[in-house]
């Protein structure tokens, strides 16, 4: 059975905007991000756990072929996406970020 994605506020500017950055860097490749990231969203959607956990509650799901992650937390009637973070940065950066 799968559960609803949901994306914070936050999150859903940090997919636009990797979204923008890549289309402006090719026409097309920004499409070929959010295809992968669909992929993704849809399996963790039934496969919530499958990711491990990155700190406290919010898990890391790696994604291939691009340098980001999506972070989400596991909730009983759905998957709440935290942030999609570009993992390049320093992880101190990341960790301020997911804390808030």
């Amino acid at each position: 059975m799968s559960r609803p994605v949901e994306f914070l506020f936050g999150a859903d500017t940090d997919l636009q905007e990797i979204f923008n950055r890549f289309e402006d860097y090719r026409e097309g490749f920004g499409a070929e991000f959010m295809a992968v990231v669909d992929a993704y969203l849809a399996r963790l959607s039934v496969y919530p756990e499958s990711a491990p956990i990155y700190v406290d509650a919010v898990r890391r799901q790696i994604i291939q072929r691009f340098p980001y992650g999506i972070f989400y937390e596991v909730h009983p009637t759905r998957i709440m996406i935290t942030a999609i973070v570009d993992l390049r940065q320093d992880e101190e950066r990341i960790l301020k970020r997911l804390r808030g």
